[in-house]
C-alpha cells in the first residue's frame, strides 16, 4: 500500500464522507438554561447539611457547655479550698512543732548554761581554797620583793570583802562546807610579822582596816605601782599613783562637816556647802609611796608605811590654803592620806596645812 509521510496512516477514517455522516446534536437552548438554572438555584436555596470528615472536631454548644463546666468549676474550687486548708493546717502544725523544738532547745541551753556557771563557781571556790592553803603553807622567807609585788597586786583596787569558799571535806564530813575566806587578810598574816605597823596602828587587822576605810570613803580606787627600788639592805620604797573619785558618799563619810543645815520656817534642811559642791564628782590623782621594811630573822615584813599626797590635788582644785584647811578641819582623812574612824577627828588649821605643804613629808 502506497503511503506518504505527509498523510497519517488512518487518513481514510478521516475522510469527508465519514465526517459528513456525523449527526449534529440539536436541542432547545432555553430548556437547557432553565434546567441548569434550577439546579444551580437548588444548590444555594436548600439547607446545607453538615458533613463530617474523619479528624474534624465539632464546635460544642456554649449553653450546654456552661451547664457542664459550672458544676465542675465549683467542684474544683471546693477541692482547691480543701487542699489549701489542709496545707495551711499542716503548715501550722509544722510551725508549732518547730517552735516547740526551738523552745525546748533554748530551755536546754539555759539549763546547761546554769549548770556550767554553777560548776565554774564551784571550781573557782575550790581553786581559791587550794590557793589559800598553798599561800598559808608556803615559806614566807622568799624576799621582800615578792611580798611587795603581791601586795600591790592584791590591793590594786582597794579593799575586797571576804568571800565564801568551800572547806575541804574530812573523814567525819564527806560533803564540803563553806567557810569565810579573806585573801587580803590571809596575805598579811602569812607574809608579815604579828606586830607589823604602818607607824600609827599595829597588826594585820589594823592595816586591813585602813584599806577598808579608804575604800569606804572614796570610790573607784585604782593604785598603780610606778617604781620599786631598794633603799637599804632590808627596805624597799615603792612609788605609787592612786586615783580616787569623790562622790556624795565621800562627802558624807570623810567630810561630813561640809554638810550645812538651814532652817526654813521651823524645818531644817541639809545642803552642801560651796566647797563640797566644788569637790563633788571630782577625780583626784594622788602621788605617794609605800615603804616595806624586812625582818631577816623572821623572814617577814615588819613595817608597811603608806603615804600619799592628798593636799596638792585639793589645793589645785580649791585654789586657796584656807579652803583646803576648812576641808581638812574636821575630816576623817589626813593630808597624808591616813584614814580615821568616826570616833577620831583631827583639826587642821591653815598654818598646819601650810607647814605640811612646805615640808613635803609625802
Amino acid at each position: 500500500m502506497a503511503s506518504s509521510f505527509l498523510t497519517p496512516p488512518n487518513s481514510h477514517e478521516l475522510s469527508d464522507q465519514v465526517i459528513s455522516g456525523v449527526v449534529q446534536r440539536v436541542g432547545s437552548r432555553q430548556g437547557r438554561t432553565n434546567a441548569s438554572d434550577k439546579w444551580e438555584k437548588s444548590r444555594y436555596t436548600q439547607p446545607r447539611h453538615a458533613f463530617t470528615y474523619e479528624g474534624q472536631k465539632h464546635l460544642p454548644d456554649l449553653d450546654s457547655l456552661a451547664t457542664v463546666v459550672a458544676p465542675l468549676t465549683k467542684e474544683r474550687e471546693g477541692h482547691t479550698i480543701k487542699r489549701k486548708m489542709k496545707v495551711s493546717t499542716s503548715r501550722r502544725e509544722r510551725c508549732r512543732i518547730n517552735q516547740a523544738r526551738y523552745r525546748k532547745r533554748q530551755r536546754q541551753y539555759a539549763e546547761n548554761l546554769d549548770e556550767s556557771i554553777h560548776s565554774l563557781e564551784q571550781e573557782i571556790r575550790e581553786l581559791e581554797n587550794e590557793r589559800q592553803d598553798i599561800l598559808c603553807r608556803a615559806p614566807a622567807k622568799d624576799s621582800v620583793w615578792v611580798v611587795a609585788t603581791e601586795y600591790f597586786r592584791l590591793f590594786r583596787y582597794g579593799y575586797k570583802a571576804p568571800m565564801m569558799t568551800p572547806e575541804r571535806a574530812s573523814k567525819d564530813r564527806r560533803s564540803p562546807q563553806e567557810q569565810q575566806s579573806h585573801v587580803q587578810l590571809d596575805f598579811f598574816k602569812s607574809t608579815m610579822a604579828q606586830d607589823v605597823t604602818d607607824g600609827d596602828v599595829c597588826g594585820a587587822q589594823a592595816l586591813l582596816e585602813s584599806w577598808r576605810l579608804l575604800s569606804l570613803y572614796f570610790d573607784d580606787i585604782h593604785v598603780q605601782l610606778k617604781r620599786l627600788e631598794q633603799v637599804s639592805t632590808d627596805s624597799l620604797l615603792a612609788s605609787t599613783v592612786t586615783s580616787v573619785s569623790i562622790t556624795e558618799n565621800t562627802l558624807q563619810s570623810a567630810f561630813p562637816h561640809l554638810l550645812v543645815s538651814r532652817g526654813l520656817e521651823g524645818e531644817a534642811t541639809s545642803v552642801w556647802s560651796p566647797l563640797a559642791a566644788k569637790l563633788l564628782n571630782q577625780r583626784l590623782v594622788l602621788h605617794g609611796s609605800v615603804r616595806f621594811d624586812w625582818d631577816a630573822a623572821l623572814g617577814r615584813v615588819d613595817r608597811v608605811e603608806f603615804k600619799t599626797d592628798l593636799l596638792t590635788p585639793l589645793l589645785k582644785l580649791l585654789g586657796s590654803l584656807e579652803d583646803v584647811a576648812t576641808v581638812f578641819e574636821k575630816a576623817l582623812v589626813t593630808p597624808e592620806g591616813k584614814m580615821l574612824s568616826t570616833n577620831t577627828v583631827i583639826s587642821s588649821t591653815p598654818e598646819v596645812v601650810q607647814n605640811k605643804l612646805h615640808v613635803g613629808s609625802w
